[in-house]
């Protein structure tokens, strides 16, 4: 066989084509870039506070997570919304009764006790004050029907109820005042 000089000059030229190709897509593989640092406790922590403004509630609530809710400087408010994120978002979220079934009694206690408790001067507003007062009977409503056994649809619609009327204290008094649950 007879050696082409054409041939060769093909296989050159594709050789060469080849580089030009493969060259710009090797320069594009760059190695994966280092996951940013953790940031310190405390600037997440400053962080958290400093955005709240404009948040909507959900947004701390997020599952298998447990974030610590800002206070409000209300103790009794403050335990019993404890109480109310425990069992209304899994109920909400997830259809998750199991919390609520748990701790009803706790919740009808809890109410009871910030009922009968002194707001601070922040919330001591006759509005604020009735309405924490009217949580009470509406939660031993709910461990009342928890008790009887009621469907998890019932127990979930007065849970809702129930967490509405707590929005009117928390959005007057909490530390996320002006957020909507």
């Amino acid at each position: 066989m007879r050696f082409k000089p054409a041939s060769s000059l093909g296989a050159v030229a594709l050789l060469f084509a080849s580089a030009l190709i493969a060259a710009p897509l090797a320069a594009q593989a760059k190695p994966a870039a280092k996951p940013a640092a953790k940031p310190k406790a405390a600037e997440t922590s400053a962080k958290k506070m400093d955005g709240m403004a404009g948040m909507d509630h959900d947004m701390h609530m997020k599952p298998g997570k447990k974030m610590e809710e800002p206070k409000s400087g209300w103790k009794e408010m403050d335990d019993y919304h404890a109480l109310v994120a425990a069992t209304w978002h899994p109920a909400k979220e997830f259809g998750d009764m199991a919390p609520i079934r748990a701790k009803a009694k706790e919740m009808a206690a809890a109410a009871k006790t910030l009922a009968a408790s002194t707001p601070p001067a922040a919330c001591n507003k006759p509005a604020l004050k009735e309405a924490a007062t009217k949580l009470a009977p509406e939660t031993q409503a709910i461990a009342d029907m928890v008790t009887r056994n009621a469907s998890n649809n019932a127990i979930k619609d007065a849970l809702k109820v129930l967490h509405d009327h707590f929005d009117v204290l928390e959005e007057g008094c909490g530390p996320m005042k002006g957020m909507k649950h």
